[in-house]
Protein backbone atom coordinates (compact mmCIF):
# COMPACT_ATOMS: atom_id res chain seq x y z
CA UNK A 1 0.00 0.00 0.00
CA UNK A 2 1.48 3.08 -0.82
CA UNK A 3 1.71 6.41 1.18
CA UNK A 4 -1.08 8.02 -0.76
CA UNK A 5 -2.99 5.08 0.80
CA UNK A 6 -2.06 5.34 4.47
CA UNK A 7 -3.81 8.55 4.73
CA UNK A 8 -5.97 9.05 2.49
CA UNK A 9 -9.80 9.18 3.71
CA UNK A 10 -12.79 8.88 1.77
CA UNK A 11 -16.46 10.32 2.39
CA UNK A 12 -19.54 10.72 0.85
CA UNK A 13 -19.44 14.25 -0.38
CA UNK A 14 -22.48 16.79 0.32
CA UNK A 15 -23.80 20.46 -0.38
CA UNK A 16 -21.13 21.15 2.74
CA UNK A 17 -18.44 20.04 0.91
CA UNK A 18 -18.11 22.71 -1.45
CA UNK A 19 -15.40 25.16 0.11
CA UNK A 20 -12.78 22.07 0.34
CA UNK A 21 -14.22 20.93 -3.27
CA UNK A 22 -13.39 24.43 -4.90
CA UNK A 23 -9.84 24.82 -3.00
CA UNK A 24 -9.08 21.19 -4.30
CA UNK A 25 -10.23 22.87 -7.87
CA UNK A 26 -7.76 26.05 -7.33
CA UNK A 27 -5.10 23.65 -6.91
CA UNK A 28 -5.56 21.76 -10.11
CA UNK A 29 -4.20 22.55 -13.31
CA UNK A 30 -6.34 24.15 -16.15
CA UNK A 31 -5.77 20.92 -17.82
CA UNK A 32 -6.85 18.76 -15.50
CA UNK A 33 -10.21 20.80 -14.76
CA UNK A 34 -10.44 21.10 -18.86
CA UNK A 35 -10.62 17.12 -18.48
CA UNK A 36 -12.79 16.89 -16.30
CA UNK A 37 -15.63 19.53 -16.29
CA UNK A 38 -15.13 20.97 -19.64
CA UNK A 39 -14.32 24.22 -18.20
CA UNK A 40 -11.46 26.01 -16.19
CA UNK A 41 -13.61 26.84 -13.03
CA UNK A 42 -16.76 25.76 -11.40
CA UNK A 43 -19.08 27.26 -9.10
CA UNK A 44 -21.20 26.44 -6.66
CA UNK A 45 -24.44 26.01 -8.23
CA UNK A 46 -22.43 23.49 -10.38
CA UNK A 47 -21.64 21.76 -7.37
CA UNK A 48 -25.05 21.55 -6.83
CA UNK A 49 -26.12 20.27 -9.75
CA UNK A 50 -24.08 17.34 -9.84
CA UNK A 51 -25.19 16.53 -6.44
CA UNK A 52 -28.73 16.22 -7.61
CA UNK A 53 -28.14 14.38 -10.65
CA UNK A 54 -25.32 11.86 -8.61
CA UNK A 55 -23.57 10.15 -5.80
CA UNK A 56 -20.20 11.96 -5.03
CA UNK A 57 -17.15 10.80 -2.78
CA UNK A 58 -14.38 12.97 -2.23
CA UNK A 59 -10.72 11.40 -0.84
CA UNK A 60 -8.36 13.65 1.68
CA UNK A 61 -5.16 13.77 3.30
CA UNK A 62 -4.06 15.61 5.97
CA UNK A 63 -2.68 18.69 5.10
CA UNK A 64 -4.20 18.62 1.55
CA UNK A 65 -7.62 18.41 2.00
CA UNK A 66 -9.51 17.22 -0.61
CA UNK A 67 -7.10 15.29 -3.13
CA UNK A 68 -9.81 13.59 -5.95
CA UNK A 69 -13.39 13.57 -6.14
CA UNK A 70 -15.49 10.67 -7.81
CA UNK A 71 -19.55 11.10 -9.10
CA UNK A 72 -21.44 8.53 -10.32
CA UNK A 73 -25.32 8.72 -11.52
CA UNK A 74 -27.64 6.89 -13.88
CA UNK A 75 -27.85 7.76 -17.53
CA UNK A 76 -31.87 8.32 -17.84
CA UNK A 77 -32.21 7.49 -21.81
CA UNK A 78 -30.13 4.25 -20.78
CA UNK A 79 -31.29 1.71 -18.11
CA UNK A 80 -29.32 0.46 -16.15
CA UNK A 81 -25.91 2.97 -17.12
CA UNK A 82 -24.38 5.24 -14.85
CA UNK A 83 -22.38 8.25 -15.85
CA UNK A 84 -19.13 8.48 -14.20
CA UNK A 85 -16.76 11.52 -13.36
CA UNK A 86 -13.35 11.18 -11.60
CA UNK A 87 -10.96 13.98 -10.64
CA UNK A 88 -7.62 13.20 -8.74
CA UNK A 89 -5.37 16.69 -8.01
CA UNK A 90 -2.14 16.87 -10.24
CA UNK A 91 0.13 15.87 -7.23
CA UNK A 92 -1.80 12.39 -6.48
CA UNK A 93 -2.27 11.21 -9.90
CA UNK A 94 -0.57 7.76 -10.66
CA UNK A 95 -1.18 6.16 -7.36
CA UNK A 96 -4.24 4.02 -7.81
CA UNK A 97 -6.66 6.71 -6.54
CA UNK A 98 -8.71 7.14 -9.26
CA UNK A 99 -8.58 3.76 -9.50
CA UNK A 100 -9.87 2.94 -6.00
CA UNK A 101 -12.27 5.63 -5.88
CA UNK A 102 -14.26 4.28 -9.51
CA UNK A 103 -14.39 0.61 -8.42
CA UNK A 104 -15.86 2.45 -4.94
CA UNK A 105 -18.61 4.41 -6.69
CA UNK A 106 -18.91 1.29 -9.50
CA UNK A 107 -19.73 -0.79 -6.11
CA UNK A 108 -22.47 1.44 -4.79
CA UNK A 109 -23.96 1.43 -8.52
CA UNK A 110 -23.53 -2.50 -8.86
CA UNK A 111 -25.37 -2.56 -5.77
CA UNK A 112 -28.37 0.12 -6.85
CA UNK A 113 -28.69 -2.29 -9.97
CA UNK A 114 -27.16 -0.57 -12.30
CA UNK A 115 -25.07 -2.64 -15.22
CA UNK A 116 -22.84 -0.70 -17.27
CA UNK A 117 -20.97 2.10 -16.34
CA UNK A 118 -20.17 4.84 -19.17
CA UNK A 119 -17.79 8.03 -19.45
CA UNK A 120 -18.09 9.71 -22.24
CA UNK A 121 -14.36 12.27 -22.40
CA UNK A 122 -12.30 13.52 -25.34
CA UNK A 123 -9.92 11.36 -27.22
CA UNK A 124 -7.27 13.50 -26.43
CA UNK A 125 -7.90 12.37 -22.00
CA UNK A 126 -5.20 9.91 -22.20
CA UNK A 127 -4.86 9.10 -18.73
CA UNK A 128 -8.88 8.91 -18.07
CA UNK A 129 -8.96 6.25 -20.84
CA UNK A 130 -6.01 4.42 -19.37
CA UNK A 131 -7.67 3.81 -16.37
CA UNK A 132 -10.92 2.82 -17.70
CA UNK A 133 -9.20 0.31 -20.29
CA UNK A 134 -7.03 -1.11 -17.14
CA UNK A 135 -10.78 -1.78 -15.39
CA UNK A 136 -11.59 -4.10 -18.31
CA UNK A 137 -12.90 -4.65 -21.37
CA UNK A 138 -15.14 -1.88 -22.96
CA UNK A 139 -16.97 -0.70 -25.68
CA UNK A 140 -16.08 2.48 -27.16
CA UNK A 141 -18.19 4.67 -29.76
CA UNK A 142 -16.11 7.40 -31.22
CA UNK A 143 -18.02 11.06 -31.23
CA UNK A 144 -15.48 13.21 -33.28
CA UNK A 145 -13.26 13.94 -31.10
CA UNK A 146 -15.08 12.26 -28.01
CA UNK A 147 -14.77 8.87 -27.26
CA UNK A 148 -18.02 7.23 -24.94
CA UNK A 149 -16.55 3.67 -23.29
CA UNK A 150 -18.97 1.69 -21.56
CA UNK A 151 -17.90 -1.34 -18.98
CA UNK A 152 -19.81 -3.97 -17.47
CA UNK A 153 -20.43 -3.34 -13.44
CA UNK A 154 -19.09 -6.61 -12.56
CA UNK A 155 -15.63 -6.24 -14.13
CA UNK A 156 -15.10 -3.11 -12.95
CA UNK A 157 -16.32 -4.39 -8.94
CA UNK A 158 -14.41 -7.94 -9.21
CA UNK A 159 -11.17 -6.20 -8.13
CA UNK A 160 -10.44 -5.37 -4.19
CA UNK A 161 -11.03 -1.50 -3.75
CA UNK A 162 -8.29 0.52 -1.62
CA UNK A 163 -10.75 2.29 -0.19
CA UNK A 164 -12.70 0.84 2.60
CA UNK A 165 -16.82 1.91 1.65
CA UNK A 166 -18.37 4.70 2.75
CA UNK A 167 -18.75 4.86 6.38
CA UNK A 168 -16.89 1.24 6.62
CA UNK A 169 -19.33 -0.78 5.29
CA UNK A 170 -19.98 -2.27 1.96
CA UNK A 171 -22.71 -1.45 -0.45
CA UNK A 172 -25.96 -3.32 0.15
CA UNK A 173 -29.35 -3.80 -2.45
CA UNK A 174 -30.84 -0.77 -0.04
CA UNK A 175 -27.93 1.82 -1.47
CA UNK A 176 -30.33 3.13 -4.02
CA UNK A 177 -28.83 6.56 -4.56
CA UNK A 178 -26.84 5.83 -7.32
Amino acid sequence: MSAAFATCSVRRAGPADWDAVEAFHLRCSEQSMHRRWGRLRIGRSHWLRLLRASRCWTASVPGDGVIALVSIGRLHHSPGVVDLGVQVADTHQRRGIGTGLVRLAAGHALAAGADTLSVYTEQANVPMLGLLHRLGPACTLRDGTHTELRLPLAGVTSHTSLFPHEDGHAPTSNDRHA
